[in-house]
């Protein structure tokens, strides 16, 4: 397996390492619960790199698990993804009552795809996120806090990534896709550290 002939083990071990290194750079300051909540956004994106990496890597035995791993992201990952957003930018902190719920609708979103296959149900809830938090930031913007900045620039990312089939660049498109939200993790590490910086 030589890494630098394959582009898409090559990106997709570079959104892997990216999304791991982001949590551990950027999140030791932030509360346990919401450590946590961010974790799982980071990791789910992050494993299921890391087993799309082995998939084309030759091991076709693990195309299930990735299928598994990547309605995961966009389902719970997804929802993690709204309320860490929105404790990052409006200071506000979460409760373990928030956690249990926020972790329990991201489950039965998932539960929902794995077992009833209703996968027009990732497709619908990972946009509706990113508009949620795109709005949440906008908020965050209203009250001059940098880190809604940050928040805006990372989900425009992440909308551009899912597009990013239709970008003319001479690139695959999935490889492109890894790389724009490789951009976008490290704009919501930034978010992270400039949670109490005001823009102006």
């Amino acid at each position: 397996m030589n890494i630098l002939t394959n582009s898409h083990i090559f990106s997709n071990l570079v959104l892997s390492i990216a999304s791991a290194f982001v949590f551990l750079k950027y999140f030791k300051s932030q509360s346990l619960n919401s450590r946590l909540l961010w974790g799982i956004f980071l990791f789910s994106i992050s494993i299921n790199a890391g087993i799309e990496l082995l998939v084309f890597a030759g091991w076709k035995k693990l195309e299930f698990l990735h299928s598994i791993t990547q309605s995961a992201g966009m389902t719970l990952g997804a929802i993690c993804l709204v309320v860490a957003s929105y404790s990052l930018i409006m200071r506000y902190p979460i409760s373990n009552l928030v956690l249990i719920y926020t972790v329990s609708i991201g489950l039965t979103l998932f539960i929902s795809i794995l077992f009833y296959k209703v996968e027009y149900v990732a497709l619908i809830i990972q946009p509706f996120c990113i508009i949620i938090t795109l709005c949440t930031s906008c908020l965050g913007l209203a009250y001059r806090y940098k880190s809604a900045l940050w928040v805006v620039f990372a989900m425009t990312l992440l909308a551009i990534a899912a597009k990013s089939q239709n970008i003319p660049l001479p690139m695959h498109p999935l490889d492109l896709n890894h790389y724009i939200i490789v951009l976008a993790l490290v704009c919501v590490g930034k978010a992270v550290r400039d949670q109490y910086k005001i823009l102006f």
